[in-house]
């Protein structure tokens, strides 16, 4: 038996066995669903209990489900026919069965009952009176419904034995049964993924990943596995699964099954006139098919990756016969969006014909949860000329989030498709074109200049309303240049403009303000004005939520400007709470979006100070960048990487980072200049003096760079490299910004300069409190030096738990700070000896941990200490700092 298998199932586990080696009489009852892993516990228990018991196995079956002791025949062979309804006989018959396997050593009896839900009354009772006599114990399995059989059940009323509900596994642990499974650590954003597919349900998830590597779709690149595509039920494991499922039931339920596989979800009353009531009842009762909302709402299969894989079972033939049949009952106008694109995917799949409107709504909506083979299918389906812009959008936006930036441009480019006359038309084209233009390289200048030209040629002979619509398109791909330029002291001027000549009347109003918002978070984050920032991606994201239905790459374009003014701001839950949100209509989000998400999230953990979380969330980020990338964020991931593995002191993490920087640029100069900035410092941690000298002179020589919202990162980077004057630098830059990050590190930087132990406690609470536990601790830390240095004691001491508490809140690896003097009167410790011995020798701080049998964070926190006292800055310098 495997143990991933078992994952999340090892509180079950003790107790079932604690229960059936106790005295007297002992059963344990396994509920759970299909695929939970209730049948691999009760083999785990038998496993556990080989030794010391004698299991028999009986299989419950539907087929035996009506013959009497039928499940019991495998031991009744040498029972006289005459004798084979007679419970005692057969009693006595099982009884000596046992006796002759195991051999007169004494051993107990073990029953191992599967599927105890299909066994006959007259093997229930006989299992049942073994169990009450004590002569045997049971581990039974059961799903919830139909449910155990009365005689099983009724010992658990008597106390005879324990009920277990097996439940779906949690993401942690859906996490650790595909990183034991794959032998590999497996992205956050895939877990997710898998979780959400499988639905906690261990079989299904095996499928997945089995399924997804031998189609490719799962890969690992520099132990990090990651996706490449969007993961089905169509593999052929899946497909296995439940084809042998299928078979179990009457050809009356497959039939069904098949009906509401193609068309779920099926009003209740459509399918028991189609199949009959009680074939559908029986479904339910078996949990093949649930509900969608409760009691007389329509029903669907008990699980997608179950449909998807009938659906393939399912000849094109049979499914258009199944169609024709059902076509009198089938809304024209399904009530939910689910509905809609079953039915245009099923009118597709077997050939039926679909109205151009349909066919374009369900092309939209399929795009915006990314379901791309669908969105695409109904996109080149559409016939009507005047309907073919809309169209020629939907396939470009999917172009575009699949990396083929080239086909998603040309495919706007016919008839000028990017500029539309008609306000109503594909909103969104506009900014979608641009983007793809520059992620395939083409300069900003050259963009604009397409844009004016195509906006004067499409106006002429336009009424005054379309051809204000026009020019306002160009407008806005206009300031979004001079935003991608970091040209923004001219784009504040033009945002100006911009917002006197909008006018609520107009009937492209609300896009325009949401351009226009959107373009203002990312001027407002890079002023340093993070809170106003905050507020205008927050209005942009609002108008959004009440457009949905016609609107194309607006929200990508609005949620990463509104992310990075939250981590300017210091506002971790926000920019959390956007990110997640974010890609949550689809797992596919989480496939083409992950990378950069999880690359957001590893910024907002270094602006916390948690390092090792960072370069967890980083590392694989990096590798599903290389991917997928529609956010252009690769660079700024590689680079954050990059400083968080130096920082962490993981230097071979750093080394080989370090040399698959991505210098080249394309996700704007905001994140450019930010991926730069990190860059530096990341070099000069791997080796000194490569990076800290430039970023010194960037300020000045970049205009950009020298915006307080990039120069308070490079300033904070500096200090954290051990420059001392930095701290200066930081008070007058910070002193002007908003936000908690900037509030923070100007009262670090402010008590750094006066020097008092008050201070450096007063600033060390504002950090804590601001959810930065990284730099809390190192202000506390000096609190805890300064007052000691000043023989106040009790105040050092204080300040050493506040320390404490800030390294406790910490999670993982604890900052140092370079500045901290060396305090060579102060000897290392025994512990801190052997695990600076230890470091030089080689070995990681998990390594340490394991050997020393102490926490990684233990490690961590004694080298921390070491530093300080042996006046350096980084693992690499150990050696030379111990040698006699």
């Amino acid at each position: 038996m495997q143990a991933e298998h078992l994952v999340g199932r090892d509180s079950e586990l003790a107790l079932a066995t604690e229960i059936l080696r106790q005295e007297g009489a002992g059963a344990v009852l396994l509920l759970a669903d299909p695929g939970i892993g209730k049948t691999a516990l009760a083999a785990e228990i038998a496993a556990r209990l080989a030794g010391e018991m004698v299991v028999m196995r009986i299989h419950g079956s539907p087929a035996l489900s009506a013959v009497p002791y039928g499940v019991l025949a495998p031991y009744l062979l040498d029972l006289p026919v005459e004798q084979a309804t007679s419970p005692v006989a057969i009693l006595r018959e099982f009884w000596s069965q046992f006796e002759r396997r195991r051999g007169g050593e004494g051993a107990r009896l073990l029953l191992i009952v599967d599927d105890a839900h299909d066994l006959d009354e007259g093997s229930t009772q006989i299992l049942a009176e073994l169990v009450t006599a004590g002569w045997a114990r049971l581990v039974a399995t059961s799903r919830p419904r139909p449910g155990l059989p009365p005689a099983l059940l009724q010992l658990w009323y008597d106390g005879l034995a324990e009920r277990l509900e097996l439940h779906p596994l949690e993401k942690d642990k859906v996490t650790e049964l595909a990183e034991k499974t794959l032998g590999g650590t497996v992205m956050a954003s895939v877990a997710e993924v898998l979780h959400t597919l499988s639905e906690g349900n261990p079989l299904l998830l095996r499928c997945l990943l089995d399924d997804s590597r031998a189609d490719g779709k799962l890969v690992r690149r520099n132990g990090i596995w990651f996706l490449t595509g969007a993961l089905t039920g169509t593999g052929e494991g899946l497909a296995e699964v439940v084809r042998n499922r299928v078979l179990r039931t009457s050809e009356a339920e497959r039939e069904a099954m098949y009906v509401i596989a193609l068309s779920e979800p099926v009003p209740a009353s459509v399918l028991d006139a189609q199949v009959g009531r009680d074939t559908v009842r029986a479904l339910v009762d078996n949990r093949m098919v649930v509900s969608t909302n409760g009691p007389g709402s329509p029903l669907k299969m008990w699980h997608p990756l179950y449909s998807e894989a009938l659906r393939q079972i399912v000849s094109p033939a049979r499914s258009l016969q199944i169609r024709q049949r059902m076509v009198q009952d089938l809304l024209s106008e399904p009530p939910t969006a689910e509905g809609l694109l079953r039915m245009v995917s099923w009118a597709l799949d077997c050939g039926a014909d679909v109205e151009d409107e349909q066919l374009l709504q369900a092309a939209f909506l399929a795009a915006r949860l990314l379901q791309n083979p669908l969105a695409m299918a109904a996109a080149r389906k559409v016939r009507s000329d005047a309907l073919q812009p809309r169209a020629r959008a939907v396939m470009a936006m999917v172009h575009y989030h699949d990396g083929d930036f080239r086909s998603a441009a040309r495919l706007l480019e016919v008839d000028s498709g990017f500029l539309d006359a008609d306000p109503s038309g594909p909103l969104g084209t506009g900014l979608l074109w641009a983007a793809a233009r520059t992620a395939a390289g083409d300069s900003s200048g050259a963009i604009v200049a397409e844009a004016q030209a195509a906006a004067e040629a499409l106006v002429e002979g336009l009424p005054e309303a379309m051809s204000g619509h026009v020019g306002r398109q160009a407008r806005v791909l206009e300031l979004a240049a001079l935003a991608y330029d970091g040209q923004y002291g001219e784009l504040r001027e033009g945002l100006e403009l911009f917002a006197a000549d909008l006018d609520p009347e107009q009937a492209d109003f609300v896009t325009n303000r949401i351009s226009l918002l959107a373009i203002q978070c990312e001027l407002l984050t890079a002023e340093g004005q993070p809170v106003q920032a905050m507020e205008a991606g927050r209005e942009a994201l609002s108008l959004l939520d009440g457009r949905t239905e016609d609107l194309l790459y607006f929200r990508d374009f609005v949620v990463v400007r509104y992310v990075f003014a939250a981590l300017e701001s210091g506002d971790w839950d926000a920019a959390n709470s956007a990110l997640d949100g974010y890609a949550a209509s689809s797992a596919m989000g989480l496939i083409v979006f992950g990378g950069g998400i999880q690359a957001l999230k590893g910024l907002s953990l270094l602006r916390q100070g948690r390092l090792e979380q960072a370069t967890e969330m980083l590392t694989p980020a990096v590798e599903a960048l290389g991917v997928t990338d529609p956010q252009r964020l690769r660079g700024l991931g590689a680079a954050l990487a990059l400083y968080a593995a130096a920082r962490s002191g993981d230097a071979a993490l750093a080394h080989r980072l370090a040399g698959e920087q991505d210098t080249n640029g394309s996700g704007g100069a905001y994140v450019d200049s930010l991926a730069e900035i990190f860059r530096l410092a990341g070099m000069e941690l791997v080796e000194e003096g490569s990076g800290l000298p430039a970023l010194r002179q960037i300020p000045a020589s970049r205009p950009v760079h020298g915006l307080p919202g990039l120069l308070l990162q490079n300033l904070v980077l500096r200090a954290e490299l051990g420059e001392a004057e930095a701290m200066e630098s930081i008070r007058a830059t910070a002193s002007s910004m908003a936000g908690a990050w900037a509030a923070g590190w100007h009262s670090f930087a402010a008590a750094d300069v006066a020097g008092t132990g008050q201070g450096y406690v007063n600033a060390g609470n504002l950090l804590a409190a601001a959810g930065m536990p990284g730099p809390a601790a190192v202000t506390f830390d000096k609190a805890a030096a300064t007052f000691d240095a000043e023989g106040k004691r009790p105040e050092a001491r204080q300040a050493a738990v506040l320390r404490d508490v800030s390294e406790a809140n910490l999670g993982d690896a604890l900052v140092h700070d370079p500045q901290a003097d060396a305090d060579r009167s102060v000897p290392l410790t025994r512990r801190e000896q052997d695990i600076v011995a230890l470091a030089v020798s080689g070995l990681t701080d998990r390594q340490i941990a394991e050997k020393l049998m102490v926490s990684v964070r233990t490690v961590e926190g004694h080298l921390y200490r070491s530093y300080a006292k042996l006046g350096i800055r980084r693992r690499e310098d150990l050696g030379a700092a111990v040698r006699p």
